[in-house]
């Protein structure tokens, strides 16, 4: 099943719940420009798998996508277990989301964990 995460909230506080080699999706324009107004989908293989062929389309970059989501210009952005890595190493009593948003911005420049 495709899930809907509406903000980088509720994509932490959900991240034990979901499959920790699971790719996150989002548009990453979105992203880059304001992240806080970017949502998420959860697109587990297994549920890719299941789809008919008419309920699914290629992206630009050959990716298979449902077809439900075609106009989101959705990417694979993050695996849940780098994210889970991310949220578990900040303080969440002394750190707000933007900590988060500034360590998953720089794994995706540099490829490696800030902490």
């Amino acid at each position: 099943m495709t899930e809907y995460i509406k903000s980088i909230s509720h994509l932490i506080a959900g991240l034990k719940f979901l499959k920790q080699e699971a790719w996150i999706h989002t548009n990453i324009e979105v992203w880059r420009s304001n992240p806080e107004k970017a949502d998420f989908y959860y697109l587990p293989w297994d549920y890719m798998q299941s789809l008919a062929d008419d309920e699914v389309f290629v992206n630009n970059d050959g990716l298979e996508l449902p077809l439900a989501l075609r106009d989101k210009n959705l990417k694979e952005w993050m695996l849940v277990n780098v994210l889970a890595h991310i949220s578990n190493s900040i303080n969440w009593k002394m750190e707000s989301p933007q900590e988060f948003i500034d360590q998953v911005n720089y794994y995706l420049e540099f490829d490696t964990f800030k902490r």
